[in-house]
């Protein structure tokens, strides 16, 4: 049945089934909120029920069904910002890259597709989609194009999908996806059903973890706690990687504030290593941020299990400027999305930041400017 697999969301799943039950179900919409809390998993089953041939649908287990979950159905579409180039042989290696990538993905569906170069939505990629769309559907009756993170893309892209949703088409569902409905075009958000996919449940998360992933109870509950409401990012901590980006956020931020910047300037060298993990690390370091302000005013915090040195961390910061530290990682995010270099931008969230004379280590800075 539609949405069993969809965690929460009984708002967004009320509306969507009713629609779906009633068939009435809308030719464009715009799933927004939090990252992590089931608008791609919602958006993907609708994907597969508009072609299951199976009474209850979606079925999860028909050939259509199992080729829009691997990525492979012609009548499919997915978008999500990749890197562009004018050079034949490198949009070969881009188009190599990103099928390997989907085949971790149809594996890992919360994982979304990382590079270690600037990507966008681009006005090509809105052309190819307009040219799969003018054919028939080659199976079932309809098509699906899923848009993901849809304000990553460029002005002349966002201008030519509007003109595509200007003129509908019966046969094709657009769902777009986005955690910042206010930077995509009015004009597009005005002609989507609006979708709100909300933070989960603490409790429903852990049980999930625990049911569903095998993961013992102590260990389920850090993970909860941790995951934010974010369902997705609790099954990232399922993958080692986590815990390393975890470490490394710890070792950047105490590094920054504690005026180490030999050792800073090293763990931003490991965070750099891989891909994806700059933006990854950014998150987890602002969670840190947001904990140095509960733990000064005596809310509840995250990290449960680093008090003590959520502690230390506080001790370290001036009073009344966890703020500019917020400021500095939030702007360090948003240039990592403009396409500044990763390490500048790890570098601008830690370094720079005054700290308690207690805290200070003269005769051990270095110029990182």
């Amino acid at each position: 049945m539609l949405f069993d697999n969809l965690l929460g969301q009984e708002v967004a799943k009320r509306v969507l089934g009713l629609a779906w039950a009633e068939g009435r179900l809308g030719g464009s919409y715009l799933f927004y909120g939090p990252d992590g809390v089931g608008k791609e998993a919602a958006a993907m089953e609708l994907a597969q029920a508009v072609n299951c041939p199976s009474d209850d649908r979606p079925c999860r287990e028909c050939p259509s069904c199992r080729r829009v979950s691997n990525y492979q159905h012609p009548d499919f579409f997915y978008l999500a910002p990749i890197p562009h180039s004018s050079s034949e042989s490198e949009k070969k290696k881009i188009a190599e890259e990103i099928a390997e990538q989907l085949k971790e993905k149809a594996a890992r569906p919360y994982r979304s597709l990382e590079f270690d170069r600037p990507t966008a939505i681009a006005i090509e990629d809105i052309r190819e989609l307009k040219l799969g769309l003018s054919f028939k559907p080659y199976e079932g009756g309809n098509k699906v194009a899923l848009i993901v993170q849809a304000d990553r893309m460029t002005e002349e892209a966002a201008n030519a999908f509007l003109k595509i949703l200007e003129e509908p088409s019966p046969t094709t569902l657009f769902i777009l996806i986005t955690d910042k409905p206010s930077a995509l075009l009015p004009t597009i958000v005005s002609r989507c059903q609006k979708v709100r996919f909300d933070l989960l449940p603490t409790a429903a998360i852990e049980t999930r973890l625990m049911d569903g992933f095998q993961v013992p109870e102590v260990e389920a509950r850090l993970m909860a706690e941790l995951s934010g409401g974010r369902m997705g990012r609790a099954l990232e901590m399922l993958d080692e990687g986590f815990w390393e980006e975890r470490d490394l956020a710890w070792n950047i931020l105490e590094s920054g504030l504690g005026g180490d910047y030999h050792m800073l300037l090293f763990h931003i060298g490991q965070a750099v290593e891989r891909r994806g993990r700059p933006e990854r690390v950014l998150d987890l370091m602002e969670e840190l941020a947001a904990d140095i302000m509960h733990l000064r005013y005596g809310r509840r915090v995250v990290n449960v299990d680093r008090l003590e040195r959520l502690r230390i961390l506080e001790g370290k910061l001036v009073p009344d400027l966890w703020e500019q530290l917020v400021f500095r990682i939030e702007r360090a995010k948003s240039a990592l999305k403009q396409n500044v270099t990763p390490r500048l931008c790890l570098l601008t969230a830690a370094a720079g930041g005054r700290v308690t004379e207690s805290a200070r280590q003269p005769n051990r800075s270095v110029a990182v400017f």
